[in-house]
């Protein structure tokens, strides 16, 4: 009975050890995080990155610009939507509710200060904040997915304010 008591003591300090190790492989490669901006950045183009050709408002604003707007920013410690990004969101809203087999994922992220658990939360209840709004013009539910990275892809490695600001951020990503 004490060697199977021994075998197991042994197991789980590997298990411990493996855990310990692995938790640095997860570094952010700033390559793929210019890359994934890239991908969320404002299109001047005549299509709003959908394929589709772009219209413009009464405004002078392109259609195709808001729904390309695909990056919501958040003030610190904050999961308010701001109100000049309502626009972008309900023109993606009205995307997903004429496109109902396309799917979003809302990805939640945060500045590095607070602990890792706190971060997560904040991620989440950001892209939560996005979802209602699309939620509460109609799209369904089925078409929305939250996910919270909170400051684990970080946009900008600085430690200024704005570097923080850029990181403080809810992004769609379009699946199919």
């Amino acid at each position: 009975m004490n060697n199977l008591k021994g075998i197991m003591v042994s197991i789980l300090c590997i298990f411990a050890l493996s855990a310990c190790t692995n938790k640095h492989k997860n570094k952010v490669n700033p390559a793929d995080i210019s890359d994934a901006n890239a991908a969320y950045a404002n299109s001047q183009s005549a299509t709003n990155g959908l394929g589709q050709e772009s219209g413009f408002g009464d405004d002078g604003v392109s259609s195709g610009q808001i729904l390309t707007k695909r990056t919501y920013y958040f003030d610190f410690d904050s999961n308010v939507v701001h109100e000049e990004d309502r626009p972008a969101i309900e023109a993606n809203a009205n995307y997903l509710l004429a496109h109902p087999n396309i799917k979003v994922t809302i990805q939640g992220h945060t500045d590095p200060r607070g602990s890792r658990e706190y971060n997560i939360g904040l991620g989440e209840r950001r892209a939560k904040a996005v979802a209602d709004i699309m939620s509460s013009l109609g799209v369904n539910h089925n078409q929305i997915r939250v996910v919270s990275y909170g400051a684990e892809k970080l946009a900008s490695f600085g430690r200024t304010e704005a570097d923080y600001q850029k990181d403080r951020r809810a992004v769609l990503v379009y699946t199919h």
